[in-house]
């Protein structure tokens, strides 16, 4: 399915049907379902205490986040409704809290009266369905994709829906933005790659807060040691004619951006594959570095695919950073190699992403500059372990 106007109106049946399901849904299931995603969004968001998070007033039988919300609030946080400005624009979002002022806005839905303005480190974002890549299917006003667009940085996007909600795709277009995380009543998902992959509480926790660090890095400066000279552009996250620019990279720019990518990350993949010989098996260092070898490998397929995809050929050769890194000694500091290269990468994906048009390309890219900073965070733990 390729005619925008035919996605719409597929999408406009599918909402119209997830919605009725939803609504016909037994009472007390919903109110299990409500309690499970309740606790699962505790336990896998420990970090968003004493942040601001943005979250929507439940409308027609959505998942209800005023629980979450409210320990939440016991432990600092800051909580905001959105407020819909004008047709066709970004979200603005006001402080709430029990008993604050409220008006009726669209479809009577409360808005906070005249509260402060604030900008949400995270939101709870209702969805009416999801699919396999996290993309979501709300009303149809794109407002919530515009206004993660907007912001920098763009605040953790934590779907939540109930199962039922499930898609194979909803056709995702260049507009559309997925989420970090899925939450519904079955399992906390983080949104990578070509499916939905089911996490523990205790990895979402790890892997949340690291991203809103990084992004709060972003958003001041503050940027990791590995390398990076500026802050990081979510620009990346919006359709390319969103603000009236145009995508500057031509098909063949792409391309050798691609090879260029493929080349450092197989020249890590060697490189982590060495390194591991610095460790004993299966101890937590080992499987640290492991973990980090098989992203490294799995980006190496992601790019072929891509390349492929572009009628282009992959290439073969290994990036010099191999031979470079592979001649140095010292845990210490073959991490701190490592961390260099890993970054230079990630600014690469950085700097090219708002000139890129390809959806495909642009959401892989973006997925995998997020990993990277994940995993230049976890090696640099690591470090202050030896």
């Amino acid at each position: 399915m390729k005619d925008w106007d035919e996605i719409k109106a597929w999408r406009k049946a599918r909402r119209a049907e997830l919605i009725a399901r939803r609504e016909a849904a037994d009472r007390a299931a919903r109110q299990e379902w409500n309690a499970r995603m309740t606790e699962r969004l505790i336990a896998g968001f420990p970090a968003l205490a004493g942040r601001i998070v943005a979250f929507c007033w439940p409308y027609r039988s959505e998942f209800d986040a005023r629980f979450a919300v409210r320990h939440w609030r016991e432990r600092g946080t800051t909580a905001a409704l959105p407020e819909v400005v004008a047709k066709a624009t970004p979200l603005r979002f006001r402080k709430w809290w029990p008993g604050a002022p409220t008006r009726p806005g669209v479809y009577d839905i409360p808005v906070p009266d005249a509260t402060d303005v604030v900008v949400p480190h995270a939101t709870i974002v209702p969805m009416n369905g999801f699919d396999e890549q996290g993309y979501r299917l709300g009303y149809g006003g794109a407002f919530f994709d515009r206004t993660l667009a907007a912001l920098a940085p763009r605040p953790l996007a934590i779907g939540v829906a109930y199962e039922l909600a499930r898609l194979a795709t909803i056709f995702p277009q260049p507009h559309d933005i997925p989420m970090d995380f899925v939450v519904t009543e079955a399992a906390i998902y983080r949104a990578g790659g070509k499916a939905l992959v089911p996490i523990a509480p205790e990895r979402c926790a790890a892997e949340s807060a690291t991203l809103l660090a990084a992004r709060d890095a972003a958003a001041t400066g503050a940027l990791p040691a590995a390398g990076y000279s500026s802050p990081a552009c979510y620009a990346h996250e919006v359709a390319p004619d969103y603000f009236g620019v145009q995508p500057a990279l031509s098909k063949d720019e792409v391309l050798k951006l691609l090879n260029t990518l493929l080349e450092a990350e197989r020249a890590g993949a060697k490189v982590l594959a060495a390194f591991l010989d610095d460790y004993a098996r299966d101890t937590p260092a080992w499987r640290q570095l492991a973990a980090v070898q098989r992203d490294e490998a799995r980006n190496c397929a992601i790019l072929i695919e891509l390349i492929r995809r572009l009628d282009g050929m992959p290439s073969a050769a290994t990036g010099g950073f191999a031979e470079k890194a592979l001649a140095v000694e010292g845990r210490v500091e073959r991490l701190n190699f490592l961390n260099r290269g890993q970054g230079w990468v990630a600014r690469k994906i950085r700097e090219a992403l708002p000139d890129i048009a390809d959806p495909a390309v642009r959401d892989a890219l973006a997925k995998m500059y997020d990993s990277h900073l994940l995993n230049i965070e976890a090696c640099e733990a690591l470090v202050e372990t030896l």
